[in-house]
């Protein structure tokens, strides 16, 4: 019985820090492109290459559209 329960808790315990290990890693995610991507984006628009920058803000829109949801 006492194995039972300790499963059931080491299973609850294990499912709520995967939760928060996505949690972490999206808010890592986040960062991320914020520092790097978005410069990047900023001087190729700027530089004239809308045509490189606008498919790749459709495509990471569409992704954070999704994982919001």
């Amino acid at each position: 019985m006492l194995e039972a329960i300790y499963t059931i808790i080491s299973i609850i315990v294990f499912f709520k820090l995967m939760k928060f290990m996505i949690k972490a890693t999206w808010g890592l995610a986040k960062f991320v492109v914020a520092i790097i991507f978005w410069p990047i984006v900023i001087i190729a628009a700027i530089c004239g290459l809308i045509w490189l920058v606008l498919p790749i803000l459709i495509i990471v829109g569409l992704i954070s559209a999704i994982a919001a949801a």
